[in-house]
Order: C-alpha cells, then structure tokens, then sequence
C-alpha cells in the first residue's frame, strides 16, 4: 500500500466527487448553523434557562461541518482549503437575507464580491500547484 503525501490529490475518480459532497455538506451545514445560532440568540427567554432548540440544532449542525471540514484537510492544502472555506461569508451574508430578513448593504455586498474575487485567484488552477 502506497503512503498519500499529504496535499496531494489522489488518483481515484471519485475523490473529485468525495470532495464536491464535502464542501457541500460544510457550506449547508455550517451555513445553517449561524442562521439557527442566531433565531435561538434572538429568542432566549430573558431567564435564559429553558432549552433553546434552535442553538442545540445550531450546534449540532457544528458538529456535522467539523466532520465535513476535517474530511476536507485531508484531501486539500490547508492554504486553499482556508481561502475556499470563505465562502461561507458569502452564503451567510445572502441566507441571513433570505431567511431570517437582514439587510443586504452595498458595503456588504462589495465586501462579498471582493471575496468571491480573492476566492477565485487562489483557486486559480495553475498558481494553487505552486503554493506550497
């Protein structure tokens, strides 16, 4: 059996696929998270000892995103894959917008192109290679 170098992909075909359902399962689940992080944050009862259903959710929901994360380090250079992961601003920005009704600012919204920008460059298929 032959050791994986570390940061190297490897030759099955479907780690491209292994990989896609990662970040998927991380962007949605950690995305999800924050949003119910913030609905339980917001309705704490002012004792704040009953059971909040939307934080224990939210936290568990963490726990699915640092799975997906650690099964991400493995496959992925801990450069881009912390560059990549930061597209989580960007699917938190537009779904606190959607689904909870916060305002989407032009600050915001160029910040979030901004980095979707820096996202892009460092993923750029030959630069990625020669990052070490």
């Amino acid at each position: 059996m032959t050791e994986k170098v570390p940061g190297t992909k490897s030759s099955s075909g479907n780690s491209a696929f292994k990989g896609l359902l990662w970040w998927t399962l991380l962007i949605t689940s950690d995305t999800a998270a924050q949003l119910l992080l913030k609905t339980g944050a917001v309705r704490i009862a002012p004792g704040g000892l009953t059971v909040n259903y939307f934080i224990v959710c939210g936290y568990s929901l963490y726990i699915v995103s640092f799975i997906a994360w650690m099964q991400i380090l493995k496959e992925t250079r801990l450069f881009i894959a912390l560059s990549s992961a930061s597209v989580l601003y960007i699917t938190i920005a537009f779904a606190s917008h959607y689904f909870i009704g916060e305002r989407l600012t032009p600050q915001l919204l160029t910040g979030t192109l901004l980095i979707s920008a820096g996202v892009l460059i460092l993923g750029w298929k030959k630069d990625a290679q020669q990052i070490t």
